[in-house]
């Protein structure tokens, strides 16, 4: 009898959700943990630990999503309370956030932090956010961290871009492409990058920067008013210390230079409410891993309790997006009509998988025909064209309406769509995106001595003036 009641008891043990038995080496500690707070996990112990962790939680799901350069599948780690991973059924009615780590070789905190995170949300070890689904892409750039590694240091040479930074729009790696198709498949609410600034500051452990407010909608009246002053209440403002260390509020600082190319740039042409939350080096590694997490927690808990405002208020948004007849262009701060619809020559091949690969709704034109357009053109010699830089070429664009021989085959965009900011940002020759500053759309010659055309034609929306 005392034999069976023993048996009894393990099995209501094992059916407790997510509460399995572990014994004392399999108590989950990070190796940061372990290292007493030095910088030393690799990309295998954070990729065993997550699977270690899928395999014991229920909660929890370790996923394989793309390739990188490195020859590694991009992982996905997400967090549900109710263990439902389908990402269909999750946007239905789940917050969604999702944390990037690891971007380039410097970015380290964000990984040992974030590895803390999921693991205290599958144990339950803080309060469980109910409304909200937590994804993390343990590190965004595999070659970087690897080259970390003592028997690869200073000894792996390749062409691969180990910064990932600025490459969210033209997606030349691998790795930023699978990213690409992360961020669509989840479509999140909330996006943080976790970042590491080099620069020494006075005295502040965290810092963060969002996209720029003039086009995020009335989100951006949450994140001024709501999530930044919490956040800070949160993380103790300027009553606490650490070792010493003053610990000030959380500062805005401008660490990203350009945008849309950057993270919070890209996700924030698709009204995601994107945020780089960065320590610096002239804080102790273990003091910036901790303020990370829990800058990280409380963000998590504090937009959980805001479910419905912000999901409420990113809906409106979008909605608002698709009535607005004009556009601030993100660092140029051009005003812009927006027009009606795109169309895109067949011929730029790269650029239309691009749009593919970001769910733009596009179709091709069934026959060929002449097209009223308006146009961008430039008259200048042949000889003068590859001296002009991007500003004097911008000076130089005059606009005019024509009428344009479209081919069969021609793609055709309308804005009116999700992607209406990801279209202007992308397609307007003022825009200051990575295909602009590199050429990818070249003025083409026309029959007229020293004109050249923007091979992008707008259909104007019939309110434009």
């Amino acid at each position: 009898m005392k034999i069976l009641s023993i048996w009894v008891l393990i099995a209501i043990l094992f059916s407790a959700c997510d509460t399995p038995i572990f014994t004392p080496e399999e108590d989950f500690v990070t190796p940061f943990e372990l290292s007493e707070g030095t910088p030393k996990v690799s990309y295998q112990e954070t990729i065993d630990f997550y699977k270690k962790l899928a395999t014991n939680y229920g909660s929890i799901s370790l996923k394989t999503m793309g390739k990188t350069d490195s020859g590694i599948p991009l992982y996905l780690v997400v967090y549900n309370n109710e263990g439902v991973f389908d990402f269909n059924r999750i946007k239905k009615d789940k917050l969604i956030i999702l944390i990037a780590n690891g971007s380039t070789s410097d970015d380290q905190e964000g990984i040992d932090a974030s590895m803390q995170l999921m693991r205290n949300l599958a144990q339950k070890q803080i309060e469980i956010p109910e409304n909200t689904v937590v994804a993390t892409i343990p590190m965004m750039n595999y070659l970087a961290q690897i080259e970390q590694d003592p028997f690869f240091k200073n000894n792996i040479n390749t062409f691969i871009n180990r910064d990932l930074s600025e490459d969210f729009i033209e997606n030349k790696s691998l790795n930023t492409q699978s990213f690409v198709a992360i961020f669509h498949q989840l479509s999140p609410h909330i996006f943080v990058d976790t970042r590491t600034l080099k620069a020494k500051k006075n005295g502040e452990v965290l810092y963060f920067q969002s996209a720029p407010t003039e086009n995020m909608g009335k989100i951006r009246y949450y994140l001024k008013e709501n999530l930044i002053p919490q956040l800070n209440d949160s993380l103790g403002g300027l009553s606490r210390s650490v070792d010493s260390i003053a610990q000030k509020r959380l500062q805005y600082d401008p660490i990203a230079l350009k945008i849309p190319d950057t993270s919070i740039g890209y996700t924030s042409l698709w009204n995601t409410l994107g945020l780089y939350i960065a320590t610096h080096k002239g804080i102790p590694y273990k003091k910036r891993v901790e303020e990370l997490h829990s800058a990280l927690k409380s963000i998590i808990l504090i937009a959980n309790s805001h479910r419905e405002l912000i999901k409420n208020l990113q809906e409106l948004d979008s909605k608002e997006l698709l009535q607005q007849q004009k556009y601030i262009l993100s660092e140029s701060k051009d005003t812009i009509h927006i027009p009606e619809a795109y169309i895109i020559p067949q011929l730029f091949t790269d650029m239309i998988a691009h749009f593919k690969d970001n769910a733009i709704e596009m179709t091709s034109i069934e026959k060929d025909s002449l097209m009223d357009v308006r146009s961008y053109v430039l008259k200048t010699t042949k000889d003068s064209l590859p001296l002009l830089d991007l500003q004097n070429i911008r000076k130089k664009l005059l606009s005019q309406r024509q009428k344009v021989a479209v081919r069969k085959g021609d793609i055709l965009i309308p804005t009116q769509q999700r992607g209406r900011k990801y279209l202007l940002e992308t397609l307007e020759p003022h825009a200051n995106n990575r295909f602009m500053r590199t050429n990818t759309f070249p003025f083409l010659s026309t029959p007229k001595d020293s004109l050249w055309v923007y091979p992008i034609f707008r259909i104007e929306n019939k309110n434009t003036n």
